[in-house]
């Protein structure tokens, strides 16, 4: 039977990382992906914060930055606030492929086209079952995606709230904002969610929509066709949907010889439903966890704790700040959505949506006798 230190199950952003990591950390460690090739498999806007290069210690190549971007956030009626501050426009496939030569380049062992069956405490150790053989481990990492078959095996039955999403990429377009992400918010446009564009280049971008009330796919026919000029010649080449956990992280994550990360765990910022940079976050914490704990002979509950007590600053209290935020603005009609396109800044919405400062937001909506009632108190 095949031993490692650490098993990662997932290969996506959160799993590459937390291999990377591990083996970083002096553990012998094996990557199992159950696709084909490790890649974006889940549907993504691809678009993320220069930081987020930081933090996964990739340099921003041109073969992954597909260009700089800013970002306008349209209101029902379509007036919008620009956020001027860059971002990246990315080949998300290839930025997952370069962490994992990073892991690669540390020592860890990458398997793909292997599917996790199970996964069994069996006495210290965790024992992995797959379709192609069975492996021993003192910790697994489960990056398994939202319906993750290491929570399951390991009987957490907990979840984040979860929202559909799908998205088309769409080829031959005639884009009017070639440089810049879209947001566009409104009962009307996606109820309980967003709808955005994100262009990869001039004449390619992707189109697509998160609703927790009604077809996803009925409402994101519906928002190509508000954009007639710009998708008239457009083509689908891609369509891929999948459910983001929006609904803040969940309680119990971390067990005997077990850490859950990225969407398995809840590690998305509710409001944008972004979870690029905070799944590779988790994943890097992760992996350095679950290395020195077994390093010190120690890989229970208690021990791997310490992984949420990494994870809390910044990332954990800025998913619980963007969740409050979003359980505030997910009752505000087209009108008062509206209202908020006047009063806030760029600054404003970055703050909220990212869960970053909500303190400033607050006071400024308490001047406003509607927004005072119906969103400042829910932030405060």
């Amino acid at each position: 039977m095949n031993y490692y230190d650490v098993i990662v199950v997932g290969g996506g952003p959160a799993g590459v990382s937390a291999a990377k990591s591990a083996a970083k950390h002096g553990a012998h460690t094996l990557l199992i992906e159950k696709c084909s090739t490790i890649m974006a498999n889940k549907p993504c806007g691809e678009a993320t914060s220069q930081n987020t290069f930081i933090t996964a210690n990739v340099p921003p190549k041109p073969s992954i930055v597909l260009r700089k971007v800013n970002a306008l956030v349209f209101a029902p009626n379509m007036k919008f606030i620009e956020i001027k501050e860059v971002g990246f426009a990315i080949n998300k496939s290839l930025f997952i492929q370069y962490i994992a030569e990073q892991a690669a380049e540390a020592g860890a062992q990458i398997h793909v086209r292997e599917e996790v069956q199970q996964v069994i405490r069996k006495n210290s150790m965790m024992l992995v079952k797959t379709t192609h053989g069975e492996y021993l481990s003192k910790v697994v990492i489960g990056a398994d995606g939202y319906n993750s078959t290491v929570a399951k095996s390991l009987n957490i039955t907990e979840k984040s709230e979860p929202i559909p999403t799908i998205q088309y990429v769409m080829v031959n377009c005639d884009l009017e904002y070639p440089n810049s992400v879209r947001f566009y918010l409104g009962n009307e446009i996606a109820p309980g969610g967003y709808a955005w564009i994100f262009p990869k280049d001039d004449r390619i971008a992707g189109v697509g929509i998160g609703v927790r009330k009604g077809t996803a796919k009925v409402y994101l026919d519906k928002f190509v066709k508000m954009f007639e000029k710009e998708f008239k010649n457009a083509q689908i080449i891609d369509y891929r949907g999948a459910l983001v956990p929006i609904g803040g992280m969940i309680k119990q994550n971390v067990v005997d010889g077990a850490i859950l990360i990225g969407d398995a765990a809840g590690h998305v910022i509710p409001f944008t439903g972004a979870g690029i940079h905070s799944s590779i976050a988790a994943g890097l914490i992760a992996g350095e966890v679950a290395a020195k704990a077994i390093a010190e002979g120690d890989t229970s509950q208690k021990r791997l704790m310490e992984f949420n007590s990494k994870y809390e600053e910044p990332w954990g209290a800025r998913i619980k700040k963007s969740l409050k935020a979003m359980r505030a603005f997910e009752k505000l009609s087209d009108n008062e959505l509206n209202m908020l396109q006047e009063i806030l800044n760029a600054q404003d919405i970055l703050d909220l949506a990212n869960g970053l400062n909500l303190t400033n937001v607050t006071f400024k909506l308490l001047k406003h006798p509607i927004l005072a009632v119906k969103l400042a108190k829910a932030l405060m």
